[in-house]
């Protein structure tokens, strides 16, 4: 009897123990998730599903990078990155947050702030990807530019037709589109610090609506199922 019971406990602990374990790691595989979904193209819908994340992640870190993603002005952003800089120093998505500022200043015409978030980045996460890859670096190579973008740019519509890996693969159809005399570009996409994407966008309009000829004229001569992007002039992701 006492062996039954010792077998029961020690069962029950062992279920315990799994239950805690699996949940953090449901939890990182969800952010991840929606993290790839938004450099996909699709904000609006992790957007719609921030309540019911929220509910099942409060105060996650992860979770409120997301919001900072999903924001739809960058007041509102940069308020979830700082809260992810200043309050969760430790955790995973930190330099994602870092990096996020950085272009966030760099793009607004703020140069000291974001070499501010820069240094700090260098200094707290020399590791990081945003730095080994040579990410962010470009972006200040870039930095000329876009210290004098107006904040009131607006926004351009495009549209996106792959999210790749590899980037070979998006060069490629980037190659045969503009073989078709359509304008295209790929743009670099790092969200996670550990998956760089590379993006094929076709395009350049002043809103959704005049480009949804050109998306269903390239259904029809390429099959694939483009997405609407839009560049605002307050941040690259």
């Amino acid at each position: 009897m006492e062996n039954k019971l010792r077998w029961v406990v020690n069962s029950l602990l062992f279920v315990f123990f799994c239950g805690n374990t699996a949940y953090p790691q449901l939890h990182e595989r969800k952010i991840f998730e929606y993290v790839r979904m938004v450099s996909e193209g699709k904000s609006e819908e992790v957007a719609s599903k921030l309540p019911d994340l929220k509910t099942k992640f409060p105060h996650a870190a992860g979770m409120i990078y997301i919001e900072g993603l999903v924001a739809s002005n960058g007041e509102e952003a940069v308020k979830c990155f700082r809260v992810i800089t200043d309050s969760f120093p430790g955790s995973e998505w930190a330099d994602d947050a870092l990096a996020r500022l950085f272009e966030y200043h760099i793009r607004v015409g703020d140069p000291r702030e974001a070499e501010s978030n820069f240094q700090r980045l260098k200094k707290e996460f020399p590791q990081s990807p945003y730095l080994t890859t040579g990410y962010l670096q470009q972006e200040k190579l870039s930095s000329d530019t876009f210290a004098f973008t107006p904040k009131n740019q607006g926004e351009i519509w495009a549209i996106q037709m792959g999210a790749f890996a590899i980037k070979k693969n998006a060069e490629n159809l980037r190659d045969k589109i503009a073989a078709d005399g359509y304008l295209v570009n790929v743009y670099e996409n790092l969200l996670d610090g550990k998956n760089l994407l590379y993006l094929v966008w076709v395009g350049m309009f002043a809103t959704p609506e005049e480009a949804k000829g050109l998306l269903k004229e390239l259904k029809e001569r390429y099959n694939i199922d483009g997405v609407l992007r839009v560049r605002q002039s307050w941040k690259k992701w």
